[in-house]
């Protein structure tokens, strides 16, 4: 691809002043590989680094109208986006998953998936997807931190635990619920030269983890408060069964409840709707597609087992749905389905709600 000329570029727009373009970039950490689509469909590629600033500044000094910008969601983040969008230019972030793809194994670089980003862009085969502020981009980052640091201490609970049945050593009482004396019982057991170390190092390893997550916590309660986030959490706690994580969680990864036009597609996006799959004159199947959102779908399942147990309603409709059935997993599914659309509802401000 060739290296970004400013005199080839206004050379290429020359004559179509204007005129509507659309732009494909396949972003990268150090460069952006940029296709320019023209209305006769002749196409302009070339590299330029990484900067978005430089490429904002690029496109918005460019004498045409661009219908929008094309770039598939990675690990870049949405700085780029927010950058143009800022510039007045229309951004599609498209989701990995819904970007079209050869059956076939095809020749696959850089230039190759500008340009094809930027035929999507103009065809408007592809939508979007919710670009969250910076404030909400953080406050998700610091909400997914702390099930990061969950699933650690899974782990460290389970070498531990694997350490004495390995070792053949009976575990203390209470280690089912990680009690004080139980680690402290641990901490003293006599264990072989080695396995000792072993211990003392998980153990170290624990209490660390265990701080973090109570710091974690500490900072997204204050989140929470700065970015009045507060009044949702109560609200979605006020279901039986709805704790802080469960409340919180949803709050960061739906950091915009309106963008939702009916509660099918919030349990859509959360994969807990079901698809129905029916070809011919086959009986349909509905089966639910667990697409992404899977930590927030799991806690919502997990929630949805509470909140059977403390809720009249919520037992009854379980168990309407388990005599249907006779599939537990599909009643609880069915539950977290209703419990998602309650806790969208109950997020929603006041004057939509």
């Amino acid at each position: 691809m060739a290296k970004l000329t400013i005199s080839s570029i206004g050379r290429f727009v020359e004559g179509f002043q204007g005129q509507r373009f659309s732009v494909g970039i396949d972003v990268h950490k150090r460069s952006f590989s940029v296709a320019l689509l023209r209305p006769d469909g002749m196409v302009k590629s070339w590299t330029t680094p990484a900067d978005v600033e430089a490429i904002t500044n690029r496109l918005a000094s460019l004498p045409i109208y661009i219908s929008a910008v094309c770039y598939e969601a990675g690990p870049t983040g949405f700085g780029l986006a927010r950058s143009l969008r800022s510039a007045g230019i229309k951004v599609i972030v498209a989701a990995p998953s819904r970007i079209p793809r050869p059956v076939a194994a095809t020749n696959k670089t850089d230039s190759l998936d500008c340009i094809k980003l930027t035929e999507l862009a103009a065809s408007k085969l592809v939508r979007s997807i919710a670009i969250p502020t910076e404030k909400e981009e953080a406050f998700r980052a610091l909400s997914r931190r702390r099930h990061q640091i969950t699933d650690s201490l899974r782990r460290v609970k389970q070498r531990i635990r694997s350490l004495f049945l390995a070792l053949g050593i009976a575990e203390p009482a209470g280690i089912d619920s990680w009690s004080k004396s139980a680690i402290s019982a641990l901490e003293h057991q006599s264990l072989p030269a080695g396995a000792a170390e072993t211990r003392d190092s998980l153990l170290s390893e624990l209490r660390y983890l265990i701080l973090a997550q109570k710091e974690v916590d500490t900072k997204l309660e204050r989140l929470t408060l700065e970015q009045d986030e507060a009044k949702r959490i109560a609200a979605m706690r006020s279901v039986p069964g709805v704790g802080r994580v469960v409340a919180t969680t949803f709050a960061a990864e739906i950091y915009n409840p309106k963008r939702f036009n009916h509660s099918k597609e919030i349990t859509s996006y959360l994969g807990l709707a079901p698809v129905i799959r029916q070809s011919g004159g086959s009986k349909g199947r509905a089966t639910l597609r667990p697409v992404g959102q899977r930590r927030l779908r799991s806690l919502l399942i997990e929630a949805a087992w509470m909140w059977k147990q403390r809720d009249g309603w919520a037992r009854e409709f379980y168990n309407r749905i388990l005599g249907k059935h006779g599939v537990p997993q599909k009643a609880i599914a069915a539950l977290a389905r209703k419990l998602a659309a309650l806790l969208w509802k109950l997020s929603l401000p006041a004057e939509t709600a």
